[in-house]
């Protein structure tokens, strides 16, 4: 049954919200295919998959890349005990803005994840326990995926934990194979992967821990 009060029911607003939010995320995609990893957001699965077995506690610091449409800080913000300060750092001025409207009382920084540890030090927040990043690693020039993965290591607790995902088609590509070798020779340990098929296109989680620090 259609009418005004179906058309007003906010689950209807929510969404024509979200909707709007994926479609501006595919013309990003068209437009600028280097921002950006896929044609789709990212699932909810895979956000479950990207926080799984992480145990955060009060007064821990968790940071997003790229959270984009906000899959994977929905999920965060249903699992993160209270007293855990997030910081969600976004590059486009549009999903920046719909972040901060549909997330209020979550912390998002409009800038580039180049500059994690100042940013944090400007919200006068600590190092991070847990970095999850939805950022197009694969698409990137080597020398940026250098730079994030180097300030990613200097943001993060000794005891913390990046989490990061690259798609099952382009797990061959040689600029995913290159990150895959950056990142291992910034973090001491990789715990494996952890496939996730309900997302478009299917993914694998990477997860790692024990950043090495390296001075410029």
């Amino acid at each position: 049954m259609s009418g005004p009060h179906q058309n007003g029911h906010p689950h209807a607003h929510a969404h024509r919200h979200g909707l709007r939010e994926a479609l501006h995320f595919v013309s990003r995609f068209i437009t600028r295919p280097g921002t950006v990893g896929s044609i789709w957001p990212s699932s909810r699965q895979l956000g479950e998959a990207m926080i799984q077995q992480v145990n955060l506690k009060p007064g821990d610091v968790v940071v997003e890349y790229g959270p984009g449409t906000g899959p994977f800080t929905s999920v965060l913000r249903e699992r993160m005990p209270a007293g855990v300060e997030y910081l969600g750092i976004e590059f486009d001025h549009e999903l920046h803005r719909n972040l901060v409207r549909r997330f209020p009382g979550m912390r998002f920084h409009h800038g580039s994840a180049e500059d994690t540890a100042d940013i944090l030090a400007s919200h006068g927040l600590g190092r991070a326990r847990l970095i999850v990043s939805g950022l197009p690693f694969a698409n990137m020039p080597e020398n940026l995926q250098a730079r994030i993965i180097q300030e990613t290591s200097k943001a993060l607790q000794c005891d913390g934990t990046f989490r990061t995902f690259t798609y099952l088609l382009s797990s061959l590509n040689p600029s995913t194979v290159h990150f895959r070798r950056l990142v291992a020779d910034h973090f001491h340990d990789h715990h494996g992967s952890r496939t996730v098929v309900r997302n478009f296109p299917p993914a694998r989680v990477l997860s790692y821990s024990k950043p090495v620090r390296k001075n410029n």
